[in-house]
């Protein structure tokens, strides 16, 4: 048996010698011709010269390593004979030719998806996520297999072994980033890179936490739109977990500080306006500037400027901004919310007071809410400057224990026949609120006694 290697896509030459073919025979006479044994063998075999019986034996055509990688066939030397017909020829024993094919690394890596896309979940270390697969199409295991995959987009956390297999090197966070794209490449055992990197797409979901899902806390609605309905889009999710049975409670609130009512459309600047109010009206609350900086510490209530006080704190208004002492008329007008009180509370919660510039201890006038009342005080006698003479006023309404916001509006109109009367017939009248229209709320009209 002779045994030959070739390259692929090449010039393939193999010498013949009779003395390969016959072995021991010595050749009796001229050798004429060889002839291959087989069906559509790329070779064939050709006299180099007759009487020492060398030949060539050479392929027809470029051999393809990646159709056929090797050939096996038999071969025989004919003599001239005696005559010109062939049959007359003898020919020689039968040789066994082997031929391998020498693969040549023509062939790049190919993926055998163009792109790749797997889901996770946040917050968890997988040892793999996806597995990527090349192929190569060389004929040979040096330059058909794969043995090395590589991630060629920097900065990821992401690894991939030998076996195309992907996984993070870190935990993912959905809030850090919802998806990653990473490009992919593989290399065959001859380090040939594929002609196209493959596309690999990670999506980041978010831990699954059971519960509703796809509903908005804030609804606005238009007056006369009719039914409205509440959450079009909402759905329970469970997480996989079985529901035996959903019970649902819904509370519409809209008690919240500054925003009432969304029909609330008026601030107090153009509430005022529209109720004709007196141009002297002192704001004791106004928005902080450099001209009025003494409410720039207090706490505010979103993006309005409602003030809030937790008896902790307090706005000091400076001297000259409100009159000492209050003349026989005037209107204190205020919104207020004001929690309710776990039972009786000895102590007062002043909303408006003017005191002594000495010890403060001493107050001239002053509102405040005290054991679920709102109550009035008025120290000063107007026709003496410097005598101190009480008088409070009480009310017991429902509103200030009440967790909801309500105006309060007291009017004082003394009339000077009545201003040395030590007793006073008090009366009270309340009505609704409604925003945009001028407010009537706690309205005191001092009266003599009987």
């Amino acid at each position: 048996m002779a045994r030959r290697g070739c390259s692929e896509n090449g010039v393939f030459v193999m010498k013949l010698r009779i003395n390969e073919i016959i072995k021991n025979q010595k050749p009796k006479g001229e050798i004429c011709a060889f002839k291959i044994h087989g069906q559509e063998l790329p070779f064939e075999a050709v006299v180099l010269n007759k009487t020492s019986g060398e030949g060539r034996l050479r392929a027809k055509s470029p051999i393809d390593c990646e159709l056929q990688k090797e050939y096996t066939f038999i071969i025989q030397a004919y003599d001239c004979g005696a005559g010109p017909r062939e049959t007359a020829w003898k020919k020689s024993h039968k040789a066994v030719v082997h031929i391998q094919v020498k693969d040549v690394n023509e062939f790049a890596p190919a993926f055998k998806e163009p792109a790749y896309k797997a889901v996770v979940t946040e917050g968890k270390i997988y040892d793999s996520i996806l597995q990527v697969e090349a192929v190569d199409e060389d004929c040979s295991p040096q330059y058909s297999q794969i043995c090395n995959y590589e991630i060629v987009t920097t900065d990821v956390p992401f690894a991939i072994d030998r076996n195309g297999n992907i996984r993070n090197t870190e935990k993912l966070s959905y809030d850090k980033q919802h998806q990653y794209e990473i490009l992919v490449t593989a290399y065959d055992c001859g380090q040939k890179p594929a002609a196209q990197d493959t596309l690999v797409q990670v999506d980041v979901k978010p831990v699954c936490k059971p519960g509703w899902q796809d509903w908005t806390k804030r609804i606005e609605y238009q007056p006369g739109s009719g039914s409205v309905p509440l959450f079009p889009s909402i759905h329970l999710e469970t997480c996989d977990g079985a529901v035996s049975s959903i019970q649902i409670t819904t509370e519409l609130q809209t008690n919240y500080i500054g925003k009432g009512c969304d029909r609330e459309t008026y601030s107090e600047k153009s509430l005022q306006k529209l109720c004709g109010a007196s141009s002297g009206i002192i704001d004791l609350l106004p928005s902080p500037s450099a001209a009025s900086n003494w409410t720039a510490g207090l706490l505010v209530d979103s993006s309005e400027m409602i003030f809030k006080f937790d008896g902790r704190q307090g706005a000091k208004v400076p001297d000259g901004i409100v009159p000492k002492n209050l003349t026989d008329q005037f209107t204190i007008t205020m919104w207020m919310k004001h929690g309710p009180s776990p039972g009786v509370r000895a102590e007062k919660e002043t909303i408006l007071c003017n005191s002594d510039k000495t010890e403060m201890n001493r107050h001239h006038y002053a509102l405040y809410v005290h054991n679920c009342r709102l109550v009035f005080l008025l120290r000063k006698d107007f026709d003496q400057a410097d005598t101190f003479r009480p008088a409070e006023f009480h009310w017991k309404l429902d509103q200030p224990d009440r967790d909801s916001k309500h105006l309060t509006m007291l009017l004082w109109a003394l009339k000077p026949e009545h201003a040395k009367q030590e007793g006073f017939h008090i009366a009270l009248q309340e009505a609704p609120t409604e925003r945009g229209r001028c407010p009537r709320g706690a309205v005191l009209f001092p009266q003599p006694s009987p």
